[in-house]
């Protein structure tokens, strides 16, 4: 629970300093790479992604990893935290729902590999994949969006990740 109140604060003033194009690392680049190699060691201790399990959901509601929506001016991020009450009385029920554990972060892009890497062991059910999928607000923003997209994947496949595409109906938010 502290980590996700850390990750929530960091976010919350790291994310208010920047400026210009959430999704241009070419004026920060040493500082980018720093970040992508303390992540990459960190995300190690997540164990490698199970295709037979990972690839049987196709519904955001039920993923349980985090989830990426990419919008035209940042990355939006879909967690849910463990159930911190190990007693299967009322799981899912009224008085424990998965909506109590779910948490939206707004990010940029050279937020990302900071925040995947602060999140727990527990945040990774299916190992360390991520689904992602276009945030679209407006149909002129598809080309940005998509262009932000194309660059949050070969970002997260440089932090060792594994990127599941979600596209269509019923597929994102």
């Amino acid at each position: 629970m502290w980590t996700m109140l850390a990750l929530s604060s960091m976010v919350l003033v790291d994310g208010c300093r920047h400026s210009g194009d959430t999704f241009n690392l070419a004026d920060n680049n040493a500082a980018w790479q720093a970040s992508k190699t303390s992540a990459r060691q960190d995300l190690t201790e997540i164990p490698p992604p199970s295709k037979n399990i990972y690839l049987t959901i196709r519904q955001e509601p039920q993923w349980l990893n985090p989830f990426l929506s990419v919008k035209r001016n940042m990355i939006q991020m879909r967690i849910y935290l463990a159930d911190e009450n190990a007693s299967p009385v009322d799981r899912g029920g009224l008085t424990r729902t998965s909506a109590a554990r779910r948490q939206v972060l707004n990010l940029s892009l050279e937020d990302l590999p900071k925040a995947l890497s602060s999140l727990p062991n527990d945040a990774w059910p299916y190992g360390r994949v991520v689904a992602i999928g276009e945030g679209l607000e407006s149909e002129q923003d598809r080309g940005e969006v998509r262009r932000n997209l194309e660059i949050t994947i070969k970002a997260l496949k440089d932090l060792g990740i594994v990127v599941d595409e979600w596209n269509g109906p019923g597929l994102t938010q």
